[in-house]
């Protein structure tokens, strides 16, 4: 059975990257990640996007704080040490994306350790 401080952790692991993205700030969106995490998405015009979360951070360095832009996090699976989110993200600069992460509790922590995403 799941303890419902381990629903808080990953709810609150999870709101250090949808607030960094909101924000603009990757000092907050690094909080959720492991330092080797994985990134894979497919673009709005089709194309793909894969490899390090570091491309994550670019992003956010170059497209600066999303005001309108407002998240949404469900809570899918947690069993013990892993756990499955999505996250709904509605107008971050003119896009919408739906986000898949998988998340490992770490010495106690959780952290993200693979996004994908659709971006529409």
């Amino acid at each position: 059975m799941t303890k419902l401080s381990d629903y808080e952790a990953v709810i609150n692991t999870i709101n250090f990257y949808t607030t960094g993205a909101i924000k603009g700030k990757r000092e907050i969106a690094e909080k959720a990640f492991t330092k080797d995490a994985t990134m894979y998405g497919a673009n709005k015009d089709g194309s793909t996007a894969s490899g390090s979360i570091k491309n994550l951070y670019k992003g956010l360095e170059t497209s600066g704080e999303a005001k309108e832009c407002e998240s949404h996090i469900d809570v899918l699976y947690i069993n013990k040490n892993i756990a499955s989110v999505r996250v709904v993200m509605e107008d971050w600069h003119g896009l919408n994306f739906t986000d898949l992460h998988q998340l490992f509790k770490i010495n106690g922590e959780w952290k993200i350790v693979s996004k994908t995403y659709q971006a529409y």
